[in-house]
């Protein structure tokens, strides 16, 4: 484990590398026109602009799952969607997306007012939940934390009725077991930190981070809902395993970037704060979480470019979510829509 704070120093030249983030905005509002054409680009906000209402009447009945995150989230949605699709699909995918911002709310303590214990015995019980979702009883009335489990609930629940649950429910289950052993290791990271000012080692920190991300989640659940007829067992194919990673880490990276300043003040750390305690400045860091972003990037589209024939779309719709989700990371943060 690597021991104490930042030095003043590193303090002291906090917010001085504004031209590098300008730089980046700059280059990644390019590759947004590369990567949404005028044509394209009109159909996915007419995709999110048909999805919003149906979610907006399951975040009324379920109230804990912010609607401020409504909007951004079906965008990700229809960005992501897989020719063919059906709109029940894209709905169903998109409330996953949903529910991983909830978990992570109740798994950092930013909603409710449950203990660090509280909060970690939560998250295992929606873990439970997503392994058998008859195991455990949800009063969506009874606090934040209690209504995210019942929408959790009906969600697993609809999962499990969709056509690829028998072949790939268990990949999902396995990515979501990942995401919520990772808030377990991270809550209790950042309170090393925040009490004894104890920082990670840097691969533990990414071991956790590739998953809390929830992006490799979300990419097991597209294969269960969407159902590709692959014929060979996934179970034994790591180029799947490899490609979730992928994804994972380079989000995360530009996640990092975006929610530095945010987290700084809160008395958190990241990614840049590991590559800082490494001898880093500021700007440094966020420069080298870039590259490694992009290294991840071109990672993934080699892997999915191996995908078989009947994999190809989601292989698509895989590396359209990361480069979107890298892109939208430097001018807002999902998990803070409002910022």
């Amino acid at each position: 484990m690597l021991n104490p704070t930042l030095s003043t120093q590193d303090a002291e030249t906090r917010g001085k590398h504004f031209e590098v983030t300008r730089t980046l905005k700059n280059e990644y509002s390019a590759e947004e026109f590369e990567l949404f054409p005028r044509g394209s680009h009109a159909r996915v906000l007419e995709l999110c602009g048909k999805l919003e209402p149906a979610l907006a009447e399951w975040c009324e009945r379920y109230p804990a799952i912010a609607p401020s995150r409504l909007q951004s989230t079906a965008l990700v949605g229809a960005v992501a969607a897989i020719p063919g699709s059906t709109f029940e699909q894209n709905v169903l995918l998109t409330k996953v997306g949903l529910i991983t911002f909830a978990i992570d709310d109740i798994a950092d303590g930013e909603i409710g007012e449950l203990t660090d214990d509280e909060s970690l015995g939560m998250v295992d019980r929606y873990l439970l939940t997503v392994e058998s979702p008859d195991s455990e009883s949800w009063d969506a009335a009874r606090g934040e934390a209690e209504c995210i489990g019942a929408a959790l609930q009906e969600l697993t629940r609809e999962l499990m009725a969709a056509e690829g649950a028998v072949r790939f429910g268990w990949l999902w289950r396995e990515h979501f077991q990942r995401m919520i052993s990772g808030h377990q290791v991270e809550l209790r990271t950042k309170r090393l930190y925040q009490t004894h000012r104890t920082l990670p080692a840097f691969e533990e920190y990414l071991q956790a981070g590739q998953w809390t991300i929830s992006l490799p989640m979300w990419a097991a659940a597209v294969l269960m809902v969407i159902n590709p007829q692959v014929e060979h067992d996934l179970s034994e194919d790591p180029l799947i395993e490899d490609i979730l990673r992928e994804l994972g880490l380079l989000v995360r990276w530009t996640n990092d970037i975006r929610s530095f300043d945010r987290e700084y003040r809160e008395g958190k750390f990241n990614g840049l704060t590991l590559l800082m305690r490494r001898g880093m400045s500021e700007a440094e860091a966020e420069r080298e979480a870039v590259n490694r972003s992009s290294r991840h990037l071109r990672k993934l589209e080699s892997l999915t470019a191996m995908l078989p024939s009947s994999l190809e779309e989601w292989g698509k719709s895989v590396v359209r979510t990361g480069r979107f989700c890298r892109n939208v990371y430097l001018k807002q943060e999902f998990h803070h829509w409002n910022s």
